[in-house]
Formats: C-alpha cells, sequence, structure tokens
C-alpha cells in the first residue's frame, strides 16, 4: 500500500475558476503568436468574450457536484480546448487563415494520408507550443483538488460572465473598427483575428444553424451604380455610322414576378435582390470563342512571378498574346484550394468553408460553364493528378458540367507516376489525346504540381526540374517553388504542341487562374520556412492582401494571338464565369452573378470575404477601416458607403444561394412557367 509521504499533494483548486483562466490563456497565446500588430482594444475584447466563454464553461462543470466528476470533466474539456487552439494555430500557420470546423473536418482525412510528413515535421518544430498548451489540463489532473462552490458563488460567476460580454461588446463598438465583424461583415478568419476563436465559433455555429439567416439583409434602394458615359449618335449626319445597340445578358426570367408570387420570405428576398441588379450587356467581344473547345486549369499556387520570357516561355506566350490582365488578384478565401476552385468555377463568394463545392451537388448550379457547354453537346471531361477523393472531388466535380471525373485512383494512375506531388505534364499527355477527334471538348483540369512543401527532399517535381533554377539568385525554397512550377510550363507546353499539330489551337480556348497565392512562401513552421520566401519572390513585402494576393489570370486562344486585348481594371476570380460566358455567347444571366463580364460597362470591384475591396478608386481595408485611393483620386464619403452596401449585398447574396438552395427553387420556379 502507497505511504501518504509518496503521495503527490493535491492543491484546491475552484474548477470553475480554473476553466475561465486556461480559456483566456488559450485565446491570448493564440492571438499574440498570430498577430501582426497589436491593436490594444482588439486585444483586450479577445480576452473578455474568452473570460465570458471561460466562465459558461466553469459554471456548467461547477453543477457537478461529485467531485471526482468535476474534475474529469474539466480535464477533458481543457484538454479539448489546448487541441482546438493548437489546431486553429497550426492551420493559420500553414494557410496564412483560420478555417471553420467544417472545413477542418472536410479535409482532415486527405491531409492525414497525403501530408502526413509534413504534420509530423510540424508537430516536431512546435514541441515547446504543444507543451505549453498541455500543461495546464495535465497539471490539474495531477495536482487539483477540486472544490464544489455554492449557489451565491455561481450567482458571482453568472454575474461576471455577463459583465465580461458587455465590456466585449462595448469596447469592440467604441474602441475597435469591427462592430460589423458580429454582422454584415462577419468572417470566420476575421472573427477569430478581432473578436476571438471562442467567439468566431459560436457566430458560425449560430449562422450554420440558419438562425439569423431568416432574413436576408439587401440594401437596394441606396446603390445606384456610377452613371457610364453614353455616346449619342450624330441624326443630322445620314452618312454617321449607327450606333451598335447591345442587349442586356439576361434570360427570360422576370425576378420581379417571381418576388410577387413566392410565399418563401428568404426566396422572396433574393428575387427581388436580383430584380435590382442592373445586368451587364453584351459588346464587341461577345461571342468570340462561340463554338470553340475550352480547357479550363485551377493551377495549384501559381502566381503572376512564375510568367518569364526565357523560364516559362509557354506561359509567357499565353499570357501576353491572350487577353492581358494587369491587375488580377486571387482572394484567399478561406479554404484554401477548394474554395479557390469553386471562386474559379461557380462565381460566387464561398459561404461554407470546405463544404462550398458541395452546393453544384445540392443545387443545379446552371450557369456553370461546364454545364453550359455540356447542354450544348460538348464532350467533356474532368482531371486531377492528386487523390480523386480529396476534397471529396469524387463526388463533387461530376456535377460541375462534366461527363466524367478521373483522378490519380479511379484512372489517373495509368498514365501519371504514383509520387509527390504528381506530374501535371504526366496528366495532359495522358489525358488530352483522348479528346483531339472528338470535338467541340470541355475540359477541367484541377493541377498539383506547383503544391508545397518546396523542398528538393520533399517535393517530386521540384526534384526533377532543380537543374534549371539551381543558379537562380533565390533562396532554397523560392528555387524549389519555381522548379515544381515548371512541371506546369512543360504541360501547357505539350498541350499548345499537341493543339497545334492537331490543327485546333485557333479553334480551342485555354483559361488558366490560380486557386490561392503560394502560402508556402510565408514564413512558417509548417513549411520549414525561417524567412518570408514569398517576400522575396514578389520582389517586394508582402504585408498586404492587395501585394499577397495579386497574381495572374490567362485567357488565350490561337485564334486572337494577333489582337491587343488587354485589360488594366482591377479583375479577380469572380469575374472569369461572366467574361467566359460572354467571350463564348452562351445565354446566362448576368444579374445572377458577382462578378463582372471584363469587356462591359459595369463597374470594376474586387471584393474579399471579410468585406474589404478594391475598385479603380482606391482600396479599402475592413481590419483598418480605412478607405486608400488611387494616386490622384478623390473619392467623396458616399462613394465609399455606396461600394460597401455594395459589396455586403454581393456577399449577402452569395451565402443566400448557398444556405437556401435558390438555384434549386430558382430552377423549379423557371420550369413551372
Amino acid at each position: 500500500m502507497e505511504s501518504k509521504k509518496n503521495r503527490i499533494p493535491k492543491l484546491p483548486v475552484y474548477s470553475c475558476l480554473f476553466i475561465t483562466l486556461v480559456t483566456v490563456l488559450y485565446e491570448a497565446l493564440l492571438h499574440l503568436w498570430v498577430a501582426n500588430t497589436l491593436v490594444p482594444g482588439r486585444f483586450v475584447a479577445v480576452l473578455a468574450f474568452a473570460g465570458g466563454f471561460g466562465g459558461i464553461l466553469g459554471f456548467l462543470v461547477s453543477l457537478i457536484t461529485n467531485k471526482k466528476a468535476q474534475k474529469w470533466v474539466t480535464f477533458a474539456l481543457t484538454l479539448i480546448l489546448a487541441v482546438l487552439y493548437l489546431m486553429e494555430y497550426f492551420i493559420e500557420d500553414a494557410y496564412q487563415t483560420y478555417m471553420t470546423l467544417n472545413t477542418v473536418i472536410g479535409g482532415a482525412g486527405g491531409v492525414a494520408t497525403g501530408f502526413l510528413d509534413v504534420v509530423v515535421n510540424l508537430l516536431g518544430r512546435n514541441l515547446w507550443r504543444i507543451g505549453l498548451f498541455l500543461l495546464p489540463p495535465a497539471a490539474y489532473l495531477l495536482l487539483a483538488d477540486p472544490r464544489i462552490i455554492s449557489w451565491k458563488r455561481r450567482g458571482v460567476l453568472a454575474g461576471a460572465v455577463a459583465v465580461c460580454y458587455l465590456l466585449g461588446f462595448f469596447v469592440v463598438h467604441q474602441f475597435t473598427v469591427d462592430a460589423a465583424r458580429f454582422t454584415t461583415a462577419y468572417s470566420f478568419d476575421s472573427a477569430v483575428r478581432s473578436l476571438g476563436l471562442n467567439m468566431a465559433l459560436g457566430l458560425e455555429t449560430v449562422r450554420g444553424s440558419g438562425s439569423v439567416q431568416e432574413e436576408p439583409g439587401f440594401v437596394i434602394e441606396t446603390i445606384p451604380t456610377e452613371p457610364t458615359q453614353q455616346t449619342e449618335p450624330d441624326v443630322s449626319d445620314p452618312t454617321a455610322p449607327t450606333e451598335i445597340v447591345y442587349a442586356d445578358n439576361v434570360m427570360d426570367i422576370d425576378f420581379a414576378a417571381l418576388a410577387e408570387t413566392t410565399r418563401d420570405y428568404s426566396q422572396k428576398a433574393i428575387h427581388s435582390y436580383v430584380a435590382s441588379v442592373k445586368p451587364t450587356k453584351q459588346n464587341a467581344y461577345t461571342g468570340i470563342f462561340e463554338g470553340k473547345n475550352l480547357i479550363f486549369i485551377t493551377a495549384e499556387a501559381f502566381t503572376a512571378e512564375v510568367i518569364d520570357p526565357e523560364l516559362t516561355p509557354t506561359l509567357y506566350r499565353l499570357a501576353n498574346e491572350g487577353i492581358k490582365f494587369t491587375d488580377y488578384y486571387q482572394p484567399a478565401w478561406g479554404a484554401s484550394t477548394t474554395s479557390g476552385e469553386f471562386s474559379n468555377l461557380v462565381g460566387l463568394v464561398p459561404a461554407n468553408g470546405g463544404g462550398c463545392m458541395f452546393e453544384p451537388v445540392q443545387q443545379d448550379m446552371f450557369l456553370l460553364i461546364g454545364k453550359q457547354l455540356q447542354k450544348l453537346g460538348y464532350s467533356s471531361a474532368a482531371y486531377h493528378n492528386n487523390d480523386y477523393t480529396f476534397y471529396e472531388r469524387q463526388s463533387t466535380h461530376i456535377h460541375l458540367g462534366y461527363d466524367k471525373y478521373i483522378g490519380y485512383g479511379n484512372g489517373m494512375e495509368e498514365g501519371v507516376t504514383g509520387v509527390w506531388p504528381q506530374s501535371d505534364l504526366e496528366m495532359v499527355d495522358f489525358t488530352l489525346p483522348q479528346h483531339l477527334g472528338e470535338q467541340p471538348f470541355s475540359l477541367y483540369y484541377m493541377s498539383v504540381s506547383g503544391h508545397s512543401v518546396y523542398a528538393v527532399n520533399q517535393n517530386a517535381m521540384s526534384a526533377k526540374n532543380y537543374d534549371k533554377v539551381k543558379d537562380l539568385p533565390y533562396s532554397e525554397a523560392v528555387k524549389c517553388y519555381l522548379a515544381c512550377n515548371l512541371e506546369l510550363e512543360y504541360a501547357l507546353e505539350s498541350m499548345v504542341r499537341q493543339l497545334e499539330e492537331a490543327g485546333i489551337a485557333d479553334d480551342t480556348v485555354i483559361v488558366i487562374a490560380p486557386d490561392h497565392y503560394p502560402y508556402g512562401l510565408e514564413k512558417s513552421s509548417t513549411w520549414g520556412n525561417n524567412l518570408d520566401c514569398l517576400s522575396e519572390l514578389y520582389g517586394v513585402k508582402c504585408d498586404n492582401r492587395y501585394v499577397r494576393e495579386h497574381s495572374a489570370l490567362i485567357i488565350w486562344s490561337g485564334s486572337i494571338e494577333d489582337m491587343d486585348l488587354q485589360v488594366d481594371t482591377p479583375v479577380y476570380s469572380l469575374d472569369i464565369l461572366p467574361t467566359i460566358s460572354n467571350l463564348f455567347g452562351v445565354e446566362y444571366d448576368s444579374r445572377l452573378l458577382i462578378g463582372r463580364d471584363v469587356f462591359s460597362d459595369a463597374e470594376p470591384l474586387v471584393l474579399w470575404p471579410d468585406h474589404s475591396w478594391k475598385t479603380e478608386k482606391g482600396t479599402f481595408d475592413t481590419d483598418t477601416g480605412v478607405f486608400t485611393p488611387a494616386e490622384g483620386v478623390e473619392v467623396s464619403e458616399s462613394y465609399i458607403q455606396r461600394i460597401k452596401t455594395l459589396v455586403a449585398n454581393k456577399i449577402t447574396y452569395s451565402q443566400s444561394v448557398q444556405y437556401y438552395d435558390y438555384f434549386h427553387f430558382l430552377k423549379k420556379a423557371i420550369t413551372q412557367e
């Protein structure tokens, strides 16, 4: 029998107070480790909300009057909190954004199997952080002697919880620019940064339940668009050329009438909003790609800095002899690759984290370019050279408008070597010849060769192409990034050559857009970067979204190489679908898409999920609440408020489409007419 002398002494502990303090500690550490700049008001609010949340957990624990049961429940809760906060820290370190639990759970299987070595290395480099977070629950389990509190003290605890939340809300509204994070400017990532993880999880839970989505909050009477200059024909001169009157890009849908007849309030609100949107017009470029083949590529971690006349001559040719975009952005939508794919293909702001790609499964997104061309009789296929089940693509991609989906594991392994990451060149050479004789065709490729980690010993494509970049004046990580992107260059070189040899280069359109910026080059323990390699690649400090997420869009066809087509206005991924829909001359309704056809008369606008934005006149950052005008430009406060409202409406519409299966109801309404 163990003697009393050998027992570890137990300390009297109020479990409710312990779990409250631990919650505040975890929230403080997460905020301090991640925040680039410590904003005092924001930090106070984060701690206050953490105190409130911890107090709620503590109150619930205090209701357990069995000391042994209370001890184990308290230990379990603090351990769960430790794992949760560590997980979000590691996610932010890797992807530079916080992710919802749905997104994490949805991608967990792929991460565990495809990136096990990265995970192991990450944990090894952060043992001290892990130990710091696990110390409180371990110490509590070994040393604590729980004390049961009275109802009087429970009442004091409940009052303290109320004070914490009141303080948090007061500080947010009076001393920060974050009040809109609760409502109109909510995004999970921005909520974690400005309100704390505990508050963000609560908001996400409430929003996910639909309880705050009963009445979509559109503001439609105060957002007139900028007047456009109209050229009046000279009717006094009979020889003057007749002005071309272009039709609107709309479908035969009376949204006002639908709003009048529907009984569903949410659908009525969306119908009314869409009816208020000014459609874009067709233009001189409408239908210039009509009947042509389409090859759409979402390029893994691609960015404009890869394009070089000597290192990547095919990419350079496609970017400079197609439609040139000088101010293109791929915002970080919050779920890495899958939300980037969604924005490129669906043309809406992703509203459901990693689950956004299931929208085409749940409702007929009939405006997708794949579906539009499929209806016209195009043969079609979607391809991916990594695990075919990653992000559940085996369930989602067949619904994007493609007759089949092939990835590694359900057919791609017959032509692609099983290394990490797999070769884009091998994927193109294996799949493209199958379609050259069955025009018109519509193909979609999700590439993988450009994926991090950017190191010779962890990236097969970096190792394969390293000799081509070894003498470049960059750090090892940047060299390896450029080396693995050479595989995309070689894939495109082969693709263009095959198209030209088949005599169909002029009859084929290639669209290339990134899924996200190369976050694997950020200073990060996940990717093993001790330096800010992203800034090194860009040649400028990547300290804001407007630099970091500036990228490249390529739209090329052999038929336009002799045309001088350049777009200098701000463009982003949500503009891709309306632009190529117009260029292919398919019937679509511009009011149902967030972006614009870049050749239309629509006002240029790029928005981010946290309601930041950019126009030709300047940028607005919700993190600081500051509008920065473009050089030599002056704008009124009414202009800023108008764009804020426009952005809020577009994001609300995107969310409403996904929360309420709007296209499902719309398709039914159209069919019943």
